[in-house]
């Protein structure tokens, strides 16, 4: 009994050598590019003696010699016979990224790595594929779960030393150390809020030690050539408006913007001095002036019996300081104090005539979900006191839940609401009111109103207390390259469908309460990086008046 057990011990080991011997053969012929050779010698022992080693190489084979279908249909066999062997899958992905089927190849990773979390090709590979799709935040997350990258060397633009001081203090993360995706988009908030870059990214690239990265840090600096100043010049020229920016200043990090709004009722001037400081990280300074002389005609929110009181002129011109840190890409903190200096004229109760203001602002910004679904919860706080230099005394706040939910990420379609409310109390004077509608740049955005009409200040819904829904489901359109030609590097073109809803009050009684405002319209978008500019058509349901105009904001998702 104990001669027939070594027996067979001795054949099936006889076997297993067999096997092995004709799977070194074939890998031998398929290095030399005998695919043909190979693949008898597989098919041969798949039939007698089949190993993960036999369906591995046979599908390799199959795959040079561009079998396709026959390769793909012998891994998928050999990964239903050994489940628990990932290599199979990583063939998959090999076959499918040689047809440039991309989507089929990340999920083919991806059940490698629920086979083997551990499985480092895997990950490198999707990760890879993630970073050349512009998805930091799914390369990093891919990697994360293997406890990678672990970064060697920090790179600014493939150099070692940093093009800008504002960089080097901007990193979250450093060398000897595992990359996080917080980390990255820390550092890349706090490159984008300097407004020294047009564009931001992140590149990964293996050293020569296993298992070791470089991390690639790359900006597009904003520049202050001739055609860049021109630029600025004529940009918002259709909108009565002209632009002077210069950015980093001598490369000190120091940036200066003036806006200049010509129309004839609406003059307004607008100067900003931005400072990046060297603490904890980087903390941003800056100083700001605004010079106002604008008509008001507030006809759409009185009484009948008031619409002589509704024009009045209106004249302001204040110093602001603010400043600003981003610890952490999800938490960002501000405050600012503004000193105003005001004149009215006109019969609207409670204008307070020349009495100035001096007020204080906090600010909050937190990110809670980033994730396929996306918020943003931000939260502002003023007060105007007389131990602030204010002739008038009044506060408020204001609260604004932000949220995305991606639909699709090929066709890049996105669905976005917004919930925003606010109230203020106390002698509240005309141009601290919150006014509903759409302007040149937008605070509170109702896409079927405008806040000036015929050059008026004031046609938009205004109160002391207000809630604001928009909602919005855009979809990409085209990607057009700038090359960082005055300062763009690139401009997303996209459709967009909205519908919003609003409310007004007036706690003073000065303006009429509004109705539920219902518009609705689409808009083009043009976006940059940082920007957006937008084309729009907006209708309000509850008058039936059309909106046809442009307006600018700073993107937020």
């Amino acid at each position: 009994m104990k001669k027939n057990g070594i027996s067979v011990l001795v054949v099936f080991l006889w076997f297993v050598g067999l096997s092995f011997g004709q799977v070194e053969e074939a890998q031998q012929a398929i290095e030399r590019g005998e695919y043909v050779r190979a693949v008898n010698i597989l098919s041969a022992a798949l039939a007698d003696r089949p190993t993960p080693e036999t369906y591995l190489y046979l599908g390799v084979a199959y795959r040079h010699m561009k079998e396709y279908q026959k390769a793909e249909d012998i891994f998928n066999e050999g990964s239903r016979r050994y489940p628990n062997d990932p290599r199979f899958q990583n063939e998959l992905a090999n076959l499918f990224l040689e047809n440039n089927d991309i989507e089929a190849a990340k999920s083919a990773l991806r059940r490698a790595l629920e086979v083997d979390p551990n499985d480092n090709s895997a990950s490198d590979q999707l990760a890879t594929i993630d970073m050349s799709e512009g998805d930091t935040q799914a390369a990093l997350r891919a990697w994360n779960k293997s406890g990678r990258p672990y970064i060697n060397d920090i790179l600014h633009n493939y150099n070692l030393t940093f093009g800008s001081w504002v960089v080097r203090r901007a990193l979250a993360f450093h060398p000897a150390s595992t990359l996080r995706y917080s980390q990255w988009k820390t550092t890349e908030a706090r490159l984008y809020e300097s407004d020294i870059f047009a564009n931001v990214g992140l590149e990964i690239e293996p050293t020569r030690v296993p298992d070791q990265y470089n991390a690639v840090v790359r900006t597009n600096a904003k520049t202050n050539t001739l055609p860049d100043i021109l630029f600025d010049l004529v940009k918002w020229a259709p909108l009565e408006t002209t632009s002077l920016d210069l950015w980093d200043i001598g490369k000190s990090g120091i940036n200066f913007t003036n806006y200049y709004r010509w129309e004839a009722d609406r003059r307004r001037t607008q100067n900003r001095l931005k400072i990046p400081l060297p603490i904890t990280s980087l903390v941003y300074l800056e100083f700001g002036n605004t010079w106002r002389s604008e008509r008001w005609n507030v006809s759409n929110n009185l009484a009948p019996a008031s619409q002589s009181q509704a024009r009045f002129d209106f004249n302001a011109n204040s110093l602001d300081v603010r400043v600003k840190h981003i610890p952490h890409y999800r938490v960002e903190l501000a405050a600012g104090f503004e000193y105003r200096n005001r004149s009215t004229k006109g019969e609207l109760p409670n204008l307070y005539d020349s009495l100035n203001i001096g007020k204080l602002t906090v600010e909050t910004s937190l990110r809670l979900v980033d994730r396929k679904y996306q918020n943003r919860l931000r939260i502002e706080a003023f007060a105007a006191r007389r131990a602030l230099l204010s002739d008038l005394q009044f506060t408020g706040g204001v609260a604004e839940l932000n949220n995305r939910v991606t639909v699709s990420k090929d066709s890049r379609m996105y669905f976005d609401w917004s919930v925003t409310g606010g109230t203020a109390r106390g002698q509240l004077p005309v141009d601290d009111y919150f006014l509903l509608g759409v302007d040149t740049t937008t605070k509170y955005l109702l896409r079927g109103h405008t806040a000036a009409h015929h050059g008026h200040y004031g046609s938009g819904p205004m109160g002391t207390d207000f809630v604001l829904l928009n909602t919005d489901i855009d979809r990409g359109l085209k990607t057009i390259p700038f090359f960082n030609n005055f300062g763009i590097p690139f401009i997303n073109v996209k459709s967009e469908f909205f519908f919003d809803a609003a409310k007004t009050w007036d706690r003073n009684h000065i303006f009429l309460p509004s109705k539920l405002l219902l518009d609705t319209g689409a808009e083009l978008r043009f976006e940059t990086p940082m920007n957006s500019f937008n084309l729009l058509y907006g209708k309000s349901l509850r008058t039936g008046n059309n909106v046809f105009t442009v307006y600018y904001e700073r993107r937020l998702w």
